[in-house]
């Protein structure tokens, strides 16, 4: 699968930030800039238009068109990048008139997720969302389309224009991608039952893109996530087992897709079953970056995505990351607040997360006692140090025959321990 940036081409680009009647856009000019850079584009010109009116063929007007012909020859640029969402007709008259490569806000972040995909599910749902946006914009131009028709049969009649060959072939390649990924889902959907069966509590980290969901979730589970300081490092869902001392061996930490602004309808339906895995948690962590000034805008749009993708009610408790950046900002638990003040990168606050996750699932164990007078089935104690559940030992004193275990269980698992192996009911104290 091609990236849509040609990465044998000097990728120098001009950036044209479009403004509605002179708003304060400071937080989207921002974010904007970040977005082309994870694109692996360098910014050599900026230009920021105000427009008052749309022009129904190029989306600007005369002067702005002249504006960017003039700087295109200029900088020998290729690459002309937009902020808002451009028309197919619109795209392709701009791209005609400025005889450059032409690219909107839409077709920037599906080029990162392109870039940035690693598993073959992730690749999947990125080509299936690229296929979604390819149907909408449909002309006489698709040439790799041509190159493709060779393995379907009988797919143009007498007549049938190049737009609906073009039509019927994505139609195929969608179908065909969205079995692949029913079937994906149906193995997920087994592993997340077993999971349930077998008792296992998940962590789900979510956040802005960019957030240190990656850093934080490495931490908690002694992983080794790659790390990049830019937006969408992470594309696809990552589940390890909880790196603890607590004698709880069925916490999984979930690292999920960074959220983003105005994130294309495409991209959000090709990854809905990968947003809905979030509602398997027992617990959500929303990471924020506070060094950014707009870590407010980014706190408001991930819980009001949140509130669309959740079907039940799951406790979200806020992570306030990187205040190594802030100044005179400690370490901080506050339940009142439901916020964990921390800095992933430099390990501080990690302590406070561990005892929050400790708080949090103590009420799913107990601890019970078991007074052992003599030795037992192999097998009893090959399935107990097999889940882990054993908490201690105690011996009797000059009597290393007899001796007491605590077992840290959850009332399920004891339930169970109990069906299989009922003899130790009577030893229970």
């Amino acid at each position: 699968m091609k990236n849509i940036l040609d990465l044998n081409f000097i990728n120098r680009c001009l950036i044209v930030f479009i403004k509605k009647n002179n708003r304060n856009d400071l937080y989207d000019i921002n974010e904007f800039k970040r977005l082309v850079i994870s694109s692996n584009f360098k910014i050599i010109k900026y230009l920021n238009f105000n427009i008052k009116k749309i022009n129904i063929k190029y989306y600007i007007g005369l002067g702005k068109l002249i504006k960017l012909k003039y700087f295109i020859k200029k900088y020998n640029l290729y690459y002309i990048l937009f902020n808002i969402i451009l028309k197919n007709s619109q795209e392709i008259n701009l791209k005609k008139f400025l005889n450059c490569k032409i690219l909107d806000i839409n077709n920037i972040i599906l080029n990162i997720f392109r870039i940035k995909a690693k598993t073959y599910f992730g690749k999947l749902q990125v080509e299936l969302a690229y296929l979604y946006y390819l149907s909408t914009r449909l002309v006489n131009r698709w040439s790799h389309l041509e190159r493709q028709r060779g393995n379907i049969k009988n797919i143009s009649g007498p007549g049938e224009k190049q737009i609906e060959i073009d039509r019927r072939i994505i139609k195929k390649k969608i179908n065909n991608i969205k079995n692949k990924l029913y079937k994906i889902k149906i193995q997920k959907n087994k592993s997340n039952k077993f999971r349930i069966k077998c008792n296992f509590y998940t962590v789900s980290l979510v956040g802005y893109t960019n957030s240190g969901k990656s850093t934080l979730f490495n931490l908690l589970t002694n992983s080794k996530l790659d790390i990049e300081n830019r937006f969408f490092s992470t594309l696809d869902t990552y589940i390890k087992k909880f790196k603890n001392e607590l004698n709880i061996n069925k916490i999984l930490i979930s690292d999920t897709i960074g959220f983003i602004k105005n994130l294309p309808k495409e991209l959000f339906s090709s990854f809905e079953s990968t947003l809905e895995e979030i509602n398997n948690s027992n617990l959500i962590f929303n990471i924020v970056d506070v060094s950014n000034k707009f870590y407010k805008y980014h706190m408001y749009y991930v819980n009001n995505l949140l509130k669309k993708i959740l079907n039940k009610n799951i406790p979200i408790i806020n992570i306030m990351n990187k205040i190594d950046k802030l100044y005179n900002i400690l370490p901080n638990l506050d339940l009142r607040s439901n916020k964990i003040w921390i800095s992933a990168k430099y390990n501080l606050g990690i302590n406070l997360i561990i005892k929050y996750i400790k708080f949090f699932f103590k009420k799913f164990y107990k601890i019970y006692k078991i007074f052992i007078p003599y030795k037992l089935d192999n097998n009893f104690y090959s399935y107990l140090y097999k889940n882990n559940y054993i908490y201690k030992k105690v011996y009797l004193k000059n009597n290393y025959d007899k001796y007491y275990i605590y077992l840290n269980m959850t009332k399920i698992e004891f339930n169970n321990l109990l069906k299989n192996y009922p003899f130790i009911l009577k030893y229970i104290i």
